[in-house]
């Protein structure tokens, strides 16, 4: 993992300057919000470039789960209001590997309980908030959990 702050990856990838930081942190503070949020509403970068960037932090891959096909055996391991409650999708399962994607980063206990009720090891790729919802909405029109 790297030591490198979001506003720091941010600066370094030229998505942000060092002012937009200073406002966003400045919002920050007065909202409790996370920095990524703030950035986001005060639109100095996307929610596709915070998803990237959290990826780039942490060393996960990113990836459009609202452009990837979900099939009905994947999706119907989770009750569809626990993948609403913890924002991730499953998109894929290859053995006992589980492949799923997250808006923003997820409670390592929350991640721990997919593994065991599961019984497959997680390979967690991260995406935006927005891309979740547009990938469950796609599920409840098929019909899935």
């Amino acid at each position: 993992l790297t030591r490198k702050r979001l506003g720091e990856i941010l600066l370094s990838e030229g998505l942000v300057s060092e002012e937009q930081i200073a406002e966003a942190l400045r919002q920050q503070q007065r909202t409790g919000e996370l920095l990524g949020e703030v950035l986001v509403k005060l639109w100095y970068v996307t929610a596709s470039d915070i998803a990237r960037t959290i990826a780039t932090q942490f060393g996960m891959p990113y990836i459009d789960c609202a452009r990837y096909y979900l099939t009905k055996e994947v999706v119907e391991l989770f009750p569809f209001e626990i993948l609403l409650k913890h924002q991730f999708v499953p998109l894929d399962r290859i053995g006992n590997i589980l492949i799923i994607a997250l808006s923003g980063l997820m409670n390592e206990q929350v991640l721990s309980e997919i593994e065991r009720s599961t019984g497959c090891e997680l390979q967690v790729y991260v995406s935006t908030w927005d891309q979740v919802q547009k990938a469950l909405s796609n599920l409840q029109t098929v019909g899935a959990k």
